[in-house]
């Protein structure tokens, strides 16, 4: 127990993987012989550490007591905790890291690259997440064994205070394993794209779309936390790589970020480089107009930057899906209930609580609590019929049902709006957890 609670201190502050090496004494010096004696190559240092299962904290061996590998949404998910557990949901201490498959087998520079990189110690709000601006070094390195299905996490960081942790731990997946697909890169973040669209306009140029929101035509790219779009002439989609700092081609390039609180936009042209570098290589099917590769990788002079690498189809932006009528209902781990009663809790000024069950007929706080009724945590200034991602309120915005919690650093979009008793709510995680409800609720003040 004591070497657990001091390795979640360490996590709390820090959670760094020490650079775990093999130590050798110096040689003694070699007496020359008629025939010279080659020394014995001193074995070469391990950037990770060595025992299998294992935590270190500034060379302190810790054992792992539970590991799962998991498929989060196109990324493998990889969780670890001193503690002895049946379940990730019976976790009160954990590290937890996300990659994408096209990461694996190699290492990766965490001063350089962003990863999702989470630890928690079961006692603080909230998980928290490790960041390059935490470390002095960082090094990270996801290894898959086809043959047997194991995944193996090596972790070796030193964080700014000089204290150092490494992690060894193997584990496999119990889903199918996510495939390599497109990706878009911002600031460094490699995420899946998840949707993709094109626009020809009048005058011969192709728009296409690029983002990691999962969202299902183009009339909802106003939900999306950001997107990159590049506009390129039609005579210009030959997949011929250009720089758009020397290039004669007609171009347009711009990344929107719409988080709350964070709106900027991200532009440059042919005409206005305003600082931006980088290469462009797109290209379009003569037999399908729908299908398109892209490979660019370009900064901007306000030090946002992007890289897409995409082959596949497009959906044109006139798509309009068919909007049929939405049940009042919600979905948690593929079970999906009616909702008969829901709440708003507005007794906090400032912090307001949605409360929705499938019983009839409950009308105050104490009976959804009683009831095990799903919960949603929301700023008063969130109910304003725009969409809320989780990173848009780090501290507050959550769902949580049956024990579950979902919250930054994980993604999830809330869109809610209440006119006297009036509710339009709409909520998702992207995988987990969806619910929608329009309709009257009971308000508590």
């Amino acid at each position: 127990m004591k070497t657990t609670m001091q390795f979640m201190r360490f996590i709390l502050f820090a959670f760094v993987l020490s650079a775990f090496a093999v130590s050798c004494d110096d040689d003694e010096p070699l007496q020359q012989t008629e025939t010279p004696i080659t020394p014995t190559p001193k074995p070469e240092e391990s950037l990770y550490p060595e025992k299998s299962m294992t935590f270190v904290v500034d060379g302190e061996e810790i054992p792992v007591g539970a590991a799962f590998c998991n498929n989060y949404e196109g990324y493998v998910l990889v969780t670890a905790s001193p503690e002895k557990v049946e379940s990730i949901g019976d976790m009160m201490k954990f590290i937890q890291v996300l990659v994408l498959p096209q990461s694996l087998n190699q290492d990766i520079d965490l001063k350089k690259e962003v990863l999702t990189i989470n630890a928690w110690d079961g006692e603080i709000e909230m998980p928290i997440q490790i960041t390059s601006d935490m470390l002095e070094s960082g090094t990270m390195r996801l290894n898959y064994d086809e043959a047997s299905g194991e995944y193996t996490l090596l972790m070796a960081m030193t964080f700014t205070d000089g204290k150092k942790v490494g992690v060894n731990v193997s584990a496999i997946m119990s889903d199918p394993a996510p495939e390599e697909g497109n990706t878009i890169t911002i600031n460094n973040e490699q995420m899946p794209i998840r949707a993709q669209f094109y626009m020809d306009d009048e005058e011969g140029n192709v728009y296409l779309y690029f983002t990691s929101a999962k969202i299902y035509y183009f009339g909802e790219i106003e939900k999306a936390e950001d997107y990159f779009c590049i506009v390129l002439n039609e005579d210009d989609l030959t997949g011929n790589e250009f720089d758009i700092t020397n290039t004669d081609k007609t171009f347009s390039i711009f990344y929107m970020n719409q988080r709350p609180g964070e709106e900027s936009a991200s532009m440059a042209d042919n005409t206005a480089l305003d600082g931006a570098t980088g290469t462009v290589s797109v290209s379009r099917s003569a037999s399908d107009p729908t299908q398109f590769t892209a490979d660019i990788a370009v900064a901007f002079g306000d030090g946002n930057s992007v890289a897409v690498n995409f082959e596949g189809t497009c959906l044109s932006v006139d798509y309009v899906p068919d909007q049929p009528e939405v049940a009042n209902e919600f979905s948690c781990f593929g079970a999906t209930e009616a909702i008969k009663s829901i709440l708003v809790d507005q007794s906090d000024a400032e912090i307001w609580h949605i409360y929705l069950t499938a019983t009839p007929g409950l009308t105050t706080v104490d009976e959804f609590v009683a009831d095990w009724a799903f919960h949603i945590t929301a700023p008063a200034e969130a109910f304003d019929g725009e969409p809320a991602g989780f990173s848009s309120y780090k501290e507050i915005l959550k769902f949580e049902y049956d024990g579950n919690t979902w919250q930054y650093p994980g993604t999830g979009t809330l869109i809610v709006s209440l006119d006297g008793d009036e509710l339009e709510l709409d909520f998702t995680t992207y995988g987990d957890v969806e619910g929608h409800y329009s309709g009257t609720a009971v308000v508590v003040k």
